[in-house]
């Protein structure tokens, strides 16, 4: 579960920055750089991985921009990677733009304005790796190219699966970012190796992008994404194989956007309509595949959605503040 889940918009707009830095107090010092109207509407989210810590902040974006830089005298001493990046949709884990991300450590000089959209930030223990001096090397600068990228992408899959995360998996997600980080910073042979299954993770979470942005166009399959990620088609048949393949994966994604159609009441489109928009133009045969796939054929769902009786698709839980606790202190907590 979410850790911390709060928001400024709550308070009085001429209050609303003083409690975003109120609430990164001891972490870092925050000063507000530009605000059209003195207000600063923010939202954030941190979880705790054990033995990682994982933010996203919504930023108020254009016309706002916050200044902020290392404490000097602080107990920290933990490495974290920061990326700008500028959501899709509020509150999805998507981006139309990001730059690439950097690392930095808590305990060493930086400074720097940010005035993204939002930002997602990955808060690792000194000691979660063997050396440190490869990191050095790395400190207050981006990851550029293909590995930046690759690091990006983690950071995006992180952010679009937390919610979803299972407290057995989190050794994995521990082991993961260590192996990757390692690569991303200091590639070798090695340790390609050893980050091969979060690379897959990686593929897998920008092919689901991919399908998710072209799942409306008729020559979307195995052939234009083998193009687009760069991978063999027997790579990205192994990558999918777990979901079914990849034929089937599209399948159920427009299925699921028909679904969402037909629950919707403010569509009033024919059922053959939303199922031809979505690639389904034998109507017997996408009623049959729809009520294989969900145990209800179009109607019944329409029927139902629009009851409210829940056939629409599944969205996230909202979670509580935790008033009580504060960023500064899960990071005096995090240890490897």
């Amino acid at each position: 579960m979410c850790f911390i889940d709060f928001t400024t918009a709550a308070f009085p707009p001429r209050d609303q920055f003083e409690v975003f830095r109120a609430a990164h107090e001891g972490v870092w010092d925050l000063s507000l750089a530009k605000s059209e109207d003195a207000s600063f509407p923010a939202r954030q989210m941190v979880w705790d991985l054990g033995k990682l810590v994982f933010t996203r902040t919504k930023l108020p974006g254009h016309g706002y921009a916050h200044h902020w830089r290392h404490i000097r005298k602080t107990r920290l001493d933990h490495w974290y990677v920061v990326m700008p990046f500028q959501p899709s949709r509020p509150g999805d884990g998507h981006a139309k733009g990001r730059a690439f991300p950097g690392l930095h450590c808590l305990s060493k000089p930086f400074e720097a304005q940010m005035e993204a959209d939002g930002v997602l930030t990955l808060f690792m223990p000194r000691d979660l790796f063997a050396s440190s001096l490869e990191l050095d090397d790395r400190r207050n600068a981006e990851a550029p190219g293909r590995l930046g990228s690759l690091l990006g992408d983690y950071l995006l899959l992180l952010n679009r699966s937390l919610p979803e995360l299972r407290t057995t998996e989190l050794p994995y997600i521990v082991e993961a970012t260590r192996c990757l980080m390692a690569m991303c910073l200091a590639p070798s042979r090695d340790r390609v190796a050893e980050a091969k299954g979060p690379i897959n993770s990686i593929l897998i979470e920008r092919a689901r992008r991919l399908i998710d942005l072209r799942l409306a166009e008729a020559d979307l399959g195995p052939d234009m994404l083998c193009i687009e990620l760069g991978v063999s088609r027997s790579r990205l048949y192994r990558l999918f194989e777990p979901l079914g393949g990849i034929s089937a994966h599209i399948r159920r994604q427009r299925l699921l956007r028909t679904r969402d159609a037909l629950s919707d009441s403010s569509d009033m489109r024919s059922i053959a309509s939303i199922a031809e928009q979505w690639g389904f133009f034998d109507a017997s045969a996408y009623s049959r595949t729809f009520r294989h796939e969900f145990g209800v054929t179009p109607k019944e769902a329409r029927e139902a959605g629009w009851n409210g009786c829940g056939y629409l698709v599944g969205q996230s839980r909202p979670q509580e503040s935790n008033h009580l606790s504060s960023l500064e202190y899960l990071l005096r907590g995090l240890s490897a």
